[in-house]
């Protein structure tokens, strides 16, 4: 158990410190820039996550799939960047053929050339970034990871504030800092690991990338609906309302990613030490334990932002606080996500990586339906209501396929928890009388809810207590 949460702080170092960095970054920019100018600049990160999904082509997971299960790692490496780096290249091409109409689609102009450039350029640069670290991760390298994680949060930091402080205060301040603080970093990156990238004894194996795309490419199209759904919101208000509401809508995104922080952390941990776990032929109740920890964890945490959402947004800027009532809805997406990561497992360990095409179809369909009910006419509400309603569902399908396809635990409690929280973000998000009191009365509920999971906990806690006591009386 010590060691347990040793490796998940040391792996929650980066994530953590790159999200305070982050958040130091945010109301810097948001203190600058109106929430319109702040919704334009939302597009160009959501363009660059949504191609990224794609570009990939499922090999990221692949690789980590694989990672432990080959002894010649660099040549597995090469193998996983080859096709997602020719396809970023492919995509720098067409933007740079077609620079009007990409500008257009990001921010309503035809005439911002650079900045739909940037784009392209960023695609070919995060590809690196994504292969470099994840190979750092899946090598449980803690703090290595960390600390690179943090760095180029730092350099984006630091182009930010060169740019909103001394050189422009619109959307193409925040564009220009974070394509060049992300470059600046992983160029960094890549020389620091530019042994990864040795070619004298590189040999093509077309049955380990064949191996890699039949993994891979049923998760390109469960990650594309993946990556629909948590851009959905966005998307929707982008065709049905303004920059405005995406601004306010992007900036509760922001404080929900507080949440997404522990999910990164957890996640980055959590993958290679599962995997390990399963060859080892770790007991179920191993696992129990952990789903049950980091699902305690995290209700009591989505409570301790529902209580404090206003103060939060207003840290952005007083302009932005009247998007505090979703704020409860969007903490849903990185709440059940880390919590599912913990029950998916049936899915990744049976190699049945198809069945999260299912998963995303149940969750992103919905969601669909519900943003084109809600936000033509609610905006930013109906939009936070169809992401809430929606992870609820992916975490349930999530869930249910694992349980079909591994000796898995009881969900009973997760689901009670998981009303609960929904049931909380919708209240929050009508701002009823004696919200304070109603969401610590949720809280307490959860507590109970969770009571023996607590003991459980604490129990653990004392017993590894005492064994170190008792070692050092009895060497």
């Amino acid at each position: 158990m010590k060691e347990f949460i040793q490796r998940l702080l040391a792996f929650s170092i980066g994530p953590a410190g790159g999200a305070l960095i982050a958040f130091i970054t945010i109301p810097v920019t948001t203190h600058f820039v109106s929430p319109e100018e702040y919704g334009k600049a939302s597009m160009f990160a959501l363009a660059l996550t949504m191609l990224s999904t794609f570009q990939y082509l499922g090999i990221d997971q692949a690789y980590a799939r694989e990672f432990n299960e080959v002894n010649d790692r660099k040549t597995l490496f090469l193998h996983a960047l080859l096709l997602p780096l020719l396809f970023a290249l492919l995509l720098l091409l067409l933007i740079a053929l077609n620079l009007g109409t990409a500008s257009h689609i990001l921010f309503g102009a035809s005439d911002q050339h650079s900045a739909a450039l940037l784009l392209g350029v960023s695609l070919v640069f995060i590809t690196f970034e994504r292969f470099i670290l994840l190979s750092i991760r899946m090598e449980e390298k803690a703090f290595a990871y960390s600390m690179f994680t943090i760095f180029i949060k730092l350099v984006i930091l630091a182009a930010t504030l060169l740019f909103v402080l001394m050189i422009r205060r619109d959307f193409l301040a925040v564009v220009y800092s974070a394509a060049a603080g992300q470059i600046i970093g992983d160029l960094f990156l890549l020389i620091r690991y530019r042994s990864y990238f040795a070619l004298h004894d590189f040999q093509f194996d077309r049955a380990l990338l064949r191996r890699m795309l039949i993994f891979g490419l049923p998760l390109v199209v469960a990650a594309s609906a993946s990556t629909v759904l948590n851009s959905a919101g966005r998307i929707a208000l982008r065709a049905w309302s303004g920059f405005y509401e995406i601004g306010m809508f992007t900036a509760a995104l922001k404080i929900a990613a507080v949440l997404a922080v522990v999910q990164s952390s957890f996640t980055s941990f959590w993958v290679p030490t599962a995997y390990r776990w399963y060859s080892e032929g770790r007991s179920i109740r191993t696992f129990q334990a952990v789903s049950e920890g980091v699902l305690l964890f995290m209700s009591v945490l989505y409570f301790g932002v529902l209580l404090f959402k206003d103060q939060l947004m207003f840290l952005l800027s007083p302009q932005y606080v009247p998007a505090a009532g979703v704020l409860g809805l969007l903490c849903l997406q990185p709440v059940l996500y880390t919590v599912s990561e913990t029950t998916t497992l049936g899915i990744v360990f049976s190699r049945k990586s198809y069945l999260n095409i299912w998963v995303s179809l149940f969750s992103l369909l919905p969601c669909l339906i519900i943003n084109w009910l809600f936000v033509p006419s609610y905006g930013v509400l109906g939009a936070g209501l169809a992401t809430g309603i929606s992870y609820v569902l992916f975490f349930w399908s999530r869930s249910y396929f694992s349980s079909k396809n591994w000796k898995g635990f009881s969900l009973t409690k997760h689901y009670s928890v998981m009303l609960v929280l929904l049931t909380a973000g919708i209240l929050n998000a009508f701002h009823f009388p004696f919200m304070v009191l109603a969401n610590l009365g949720m809280l307490l509920l959860v507590i109970i809810i969770q009571r023996r999971s607590i003991i459980t906990i604490y129990m653990k806690w004392r017993g590894s207590k005492d064994n170190n006591r008792s070692s050092a009386f009895f060497p």
